[in-house]
C-alpha cells in the first residue's frame, strides 16, 4: 500500500511537471513554482488526513451502522476519542514525496533554508493543515442530519484541491475570490508560496493575505469544530 501510494502521487507529480514543462509557465508560474503549489497542499493535506480522514470519512456509515452510539459511551471527548483511535500512518507515503518535492523545489528556486523561511513553512504547513481539517470536519458533519452524505466532500474538497494546483491568477475573478473567501484553499499554497518566492502580483486582495494562512485556518478550524459540536448536539441514533 505503502509503495502503491507512493507511485500514485510521485506520478502525479511528474504529469504536473510534463504538462506545465510542455507551456513553459502558467499565469506567469514556471514549472518548479507550480510544484511548489502542490508540495505545499500535500503536505498540509498528509498531516491532517493522519487524525481526520478516517474519522471523519467514515462518520456516515459510523451512524448508520450505529456504531457511532458506542463512541458516545466512552468517557471521552468524542472528537478527541475519533481522531487519536483512527490516527492512520498511511499518509506516510504522501509526506515522503510531497517533501522530497518540496525540497527539490527550493533547491531548483534558490529558496534559502533561512530561520526566517523554515519557520514560516512551519506557520504554513500548520495553518494549511488546519484549513485542510476543517474541510474534512464541515463535509462530513451533515452527516448528523443527511445520513447518506457521501458526495459533498468530493465536491467541496475534491474540487476546489484541483484549482489550487495552479496559481489562482491563472483563473477569473469570480473562482480567485472563491478560492480566498468562499473556500480559502489559497491560503494552503499560494499566498505562502509568494512570501517564498518574493512575487508582488497584481491580485484581487492585499499581499499580506502571505502572512495570514494560520490565521484563516484556526477561525476556519475553530467554526468547524462548534459546527461539530452542534451536530453532535442534534444526533439521532438510528443504527440497527
Amino acid at each position: 500500500m505503502y509503495f502503491a501510494k507512493f507511485i500514485g502521487f510521485a506520478t502525479d507529480f511528474i504529469m504536473i511537471w510534463l504538462l506545465v514543462y510542455r507551456f513553459q509557465s502558467v499565469a506567469g508560474w514556471n514549472t518548479y513554482e507550480i510544484m511548489l503549489l502542490y508540495a505545499l497542499n500535500l503536505v498540509s493535506y498528509s498531516f491532517s488526513a493522519f487524525f481526520l480522514f478516517h474519522p471523519f470519512t467514515k462518520l456516515s456509515s459510523r451512524i448508520q451502522s450505529g456504531e457511532f452510539d458506542e463512541i458516545l459511551t466512552k468517557p471521552l471527548n468524542p472528537f478527541l476519542y475519533l481522531a487519536c483511535r483512527e490516527f492512520s500512518t498511511g499518509y506516510l507515503s504522501n509526506l515522503t514525496v510531497a517533501f522530497s518535492v518540496l525540497a527539490f523545489t527550493f533547491f531548483k528556486l534558490q529558496i534559502p533554508l533561512s530561520p526566517a523561511n523554515i519557520g514560516f513553512l512551519i506557520v504554513t504547513v500548520l495553518g494549511g493543515s488546519l484549513i485542510q481539517g476543517a474541510a474534512f470536519i464541515l463535509t462530513n458533519t451533515p452527516s448528523f442530519w443527511i445520513v447518506k452524505n457521501n458526495r459533498l466532500q468530493s465536491l467541496l474538497m475534491g474540487v476546489p484541491s484541483n484549482f489550487v494546483r495552479y496559481p489562482i491568477t491563472a483563473y477569473n475573478k469570480a473562482i480567485q475570490i472563491i478560492l480566498t473567501v468562499v473556500l480559502p484553499y489559497a491560503f494552503i499554497s499560494y499566498y505562502p508560496a509568494q512570501f517564498f518566492l518574493k512575487k508582488q502580483e497584481t491580485v484581487l486582495f492585499p499581499q499580506t493575505l502571505q502572512y495570514m494562512t494560520l490565521a484563516v485556518g484556526g477561525v476556519l478550524f475553530f467554526i468547524a469544530y462548534q459546527y461539530w459540536k452542534l451536530g453532535l448536539k442534534h444526533y439521532n441514533s438510528t443504527g440497527s
